[in-house]
């Protein structure tokens, strides 16, 4: 024992106790154990990353609009770029919101997946078809609306894959023109959508939620332009209608043919522009004009009749300075009510 003491303590003879061998080979194990734990764990944080799709659209054409069914049609080219082999995001692809489904078209430009550079996976879409959005109209016809295309992967939720902006994810047609409208720099968003149901799949314990594509088209009405087909013939029955509180008050019949033809002419008009607007549960802009245009209508008809009675007393001239004066008053409040309406039409878009 001493012999080998002491070549323990030159170096010459190494003797590894037992215990110590046990203690060094429990710490191998554990040292192993922690770095294959760590290597799961990395790769389960990994998995756990969505992957990622970019999307790029390009807006071609659009067709028409129809305020009456809240829809419109649009010619758009849809890209994705990706890098997972076992993913096709073309194929599941979903239109979220559309209008008579079975009347689009979705054609794929190649008939195979292109392959580019570094492996990434490229393919496009030409779809076509009517898609809705509700229309506010409350500030009709100087209203902005937005036409929206929206799309959605039909087989993976946010957890398995997500939408990403290509660096130019938008672009339109420079020689797109819609009649009627002017047309604005489209947008593009992508947004994580959250159904509020798991539409009876047990697997799924919460609400499911999607990545999802918006492609925006800002339109518009050109202002002057519809002020003048919209306005000015209302304006005219008005300008007509004053006549009764300018006419002597000794001609009363004239006078009062003169308001029930305007007032006819009026609800003619409102009839007439109503054919052209959905059935709405709200009054349009256009609606407080011609509601405007009946108070001064029956206002002045309730002076024509006043102004008349004077005229039977024997009181002509009180009746002539009488309606002069209301002549004024309901006109400037006519014109007044018109403008600050349209105004806030214009300002509130």
């Amino acid at each position: 024992m001493d012999r080998f003491r002491t070549s323990r303590e030159t170096g010459f003879v190494k003797v590894i106790s037992p215990r110590s061998a046990v203690s060094r080979l429990l710490l191998t194990w554990c040292a192993l154990f922690v770095t294959s734990l760590a290597d799961a764990q990395e790769e389960n944080v990994v998995k756990s990353e969505p992957r990622r799709v970019l999307v790029g659209a390009y807006v071609n054409d659009v067709q028409h609009i129809s305020l009456e069914s809240h829809s419109y049609a649009i010619d758009v080219y849809l890209w994705f770029h990706w890098t997972d082999s076992a993913l096709n995001p073309s194929e599941s692809v979903e239109m979220v919101n559309p209008f008579e489904l079975w009347g689009h078209t979705v054609d794929s430009i190649y008939d195979d997946v292109q392959v580019i550079e570094d492996g990434e996976f490229y393919q496009v879409l030409r779809i076509q078809g009517r898609f809705s959005k509700k229309f506010l109209l409350t500030n009709f016809p100087y209203d902005r609306q937005e036409l929206i295309l929206e799309f959605e992967d039909s087989r993976n939720a946010v957890k398995d894959m997500i939408y990403v902006p290509d660096a130019a994810p938008i672009t339109i047609n420079p020689r797109l023109v819609l009649p009627g409208f002017d047309v604005g720099q489209p947008v593009f968003e992508v947004e994580n959508f959250q159904y509020p149901t798991n539409f009876g799949d047990p697997r799924d314990k919460g609400p499911l939620v999607y990545s999802r594509g918006r492609i925006k088209i800002p339109i518009s009405r050109p202002i002057v332009t519809y002020s003048i087909k919209l306005l000015l013939p209302i304006a005219c029955v008005v300008l007509c209608a004053s006549l009764m509180l300018l006419i002597r008050a000794t001609y009363v019949d004239a006078r009062v043919g003169i308001g029930i033809t305007s007032l006819l002419t009026v609800v003619a008009l409102q009839l007439s522009s109503n054919q052209q607007m959905p059935s709405v549960d709200y009054l349009v802009l256009m609606d407080k004009i011609y509601i405007a245009a009946y108070v001064y209508i029956l206002a002045a008809l309730g002076v024509v009749l006043y102004t008349a009675r004077l005229v039977d007393s024997q009181q002509p001239e009180r009746a002539e300075k009488l309606q002069r004066r209301l002549f004024t008053i309901l006109t400037g409040l006519v014109i007044a009510a018109s403008i600050l309406i349209v105004g806030i039409g214009i300002y509130q878009g």
